[in-house]
């Protein structure tokens, strides 16, 4: 099975740093301002992306996204790609940020969100989160939210993330769908929806096409850019997988 994945990470017009951190494979990235990355990859055992968003400050936050994206995604830490290794795998995650966290002052308190995919060879895939990254399906004429939001409903707080200081069970939520071609899905963190309203993210994804990424980000720098932005498409390279 082959995918096509299209991702970056930008720092926004605000901020003066960038906490978000993306990756796949072992592999991290962030930076202040990056164009649009495009791979293609041939998989064949369990394969996950991941887009984090930091917080507890520029070193921080930075340390907290990066040290996840590197933890949810080295290859052999979910071979079994099943909810429950993942639950575990969110876990050991966060323990390791507040492990790090208690033992540098500087990182006290650090933490981040966390939305991904496990990718299987036939093209099934588990979306999971902890916190308020997002995951969008364009299905028809509309754009689905697949991730559910950690967040108080009064104060906008999150009530899950990984580290952060607080040693509490994650309970990630799932979805479970087949990698569809053409836009894919859909991975961002909320510096895209907290700048850009969802009529404007639905009309840019129906519409898709290879700018698909650089225009949510577009969206997101049009509407102020006050947070960090990263997205990630992650689709089905056609002829890639045989359903049968």
């Amino acid at each position: 099975m082959r995918l096509r994945i299209t991702a970056l990470t930008h720092r926004g017009l605000v901020r003066d740093h960038n906490e978000d951190c993306i990756g796949w494979a072992g592999w991290a990235m962030n930076g202040e301002v990056t164009q649009p990355l495009s791979v293609e990859l041939e998989i064949g055992e369990p394969f996950v992306i991941v887009v984090c968003d930091g917080m507890g400050g520029h070193a921080g936050g930075e340390t907290a996204s990066r040290l996840a994206t590197s933890l949810l995604t080295e290859p052999t830490a979910c071979a079994a790609g099943t909810q429950e290794a993942v639950t575990a795998l969110v876990q050991q995650a966060s323990d390791a940020i507040n492990d790090a966290a208690d033992e540098n002052p500087m990182l006290a308190g650090m933490g981040c969100t966390a939305v991904g995919l496990v990718v299987q060879p036939n093209a099934e895939v588990l979306v999971f989160n902890v916190g308020d990254s997002r995951c969008y399906r364009v299905e028809g004429r509309y754009l689905a939210q697949l991730s559910v939001d950690h967040r108080e409903p009064a104060s906008g707080a999150l009530t899950q993330a990984l580290g952060g200081g607080r040693r509490m069970v994650l309970q990630p939520d799932y979805f479970s769908c087949s990698l569809p071609a053409d836009q894919g899905l859909i991975l961002c963190t909320d510096g895209l929806d907290d700048y850009a309203s969802f009529a404007d993210i639905e009309a840019r994804a129906l519409r898709g096409g290879p700018g698909l990424v650089a225009g949510l980000r577009d969206l997101a720098l049009a509407g102020k850019g006050g947070d960090n932005v990263s997205i990630v498409q992650v689709s089905l390279i056609d002829g890639g997988a045989d359903h049968g």
